[in-house]
């Protein structure tokens, strides 16, 4: 009995070593992991996952697009400034060249000159009744038949008619009856104009009779439409 006993103890003890043996090489050999960051549930799990050298690289990014965010606001607010003050000069330049301009053609306008050559227009207004607008030449005609327009479409002494293709909007007549010019009681008028310098200018305003005399020349300096075309509504010229 007591030698059987012997073998048995010893084998036990045999397993007892291997046992710890196999323990000690496990905890040996076992993989080392990483510092990584443990959440509760509640967290977001994307950065549960993250290690500590992510995060640290994450937060830098972070504070390095609000650095760029800062300068590009800042970068717009000096642009912005700039702008405003361009605009600023810009409207001081216009108001500084339009008073220059005002004050340059106050002196070129400040002589006025009119001279009328002929002038046998009193006389025929007591047997005529038409005033046709048979020409306008020189520069902006199709201003000065406008201008023409307004002025003697007022009712007055003289119809006043303007079969001119210039300015269709103030054409009164598309076409007139052939030799309707030359009937006795029709006046014709021929406005033409030019330009003295930058601001001034010169019209010469010629009116005929139904028979092709001139009844009306004069030439004008640096008067205003509504003075020159006086005579035709029966104002004393100037």
């Amino acid at each position: 009995m007591t030698y059987s006993t012997i073998p048995l103890l010893a084998a036990v003890m045999i397993m007892h070593s291997v046992t710890a043996a196999a323990q000690v090489q496990v905890g040996v050999h076992a993989p080392k992991h990483p510092n990584t960051v443990h959440c509760s549930n509640d967290d977001d799990p994307h950065a549960c996952s993250l290690s500590s050298e992510e995060r640290r690289r994450i937060a830098a990014e972070t504070q390095m697009l609000n650095a760029r965010t800062r300068r590009m606001h800042a970068e717009t607010q000096m642009l912005n400034a700039q702008r405003s003050l361009a605009r600023e000069e810009q409207r001081r330049m216009q108001t500084e060249r339009q008073a220059a301009l005002s004050a340059a053609k106050q002196r070129e306008w400040s002589y006025r000159r009119a001279e009328v050559k002929v002038d046998n227009l009193a006389d025929h207004f007591k047997r005529s009744h038409t005033l046709v607008l048979t020409g306008v030449t020189g520069i902006d005609t199709k201003e000065t038949v406008a201008q023409a327009h307004h002025i003697l479409s007022v009712p007055g002494r003289l119809e006043f008619v303007n079969p001119l293709k210039i300015k269709r909007k103030f054409r009164t007549h598309k076409r007139l009856p052939a030799g309707f010019i030359h009937r006795p009681g029709v006046l014709q008028a021929h406005i033409h104009r030019e330009t003295l310098n930058e601001y001034g200018r010169f019209v010469r305003l010629i009116v005929k009779d139904h028979t092709g005399d001139v009844i009306y020349d004069a030439r004008y300096e640096n008067v205003h439409f509504g003075e020159m075309l006086a005579p035709l509504q029966g104002v004393a010229a100037l």
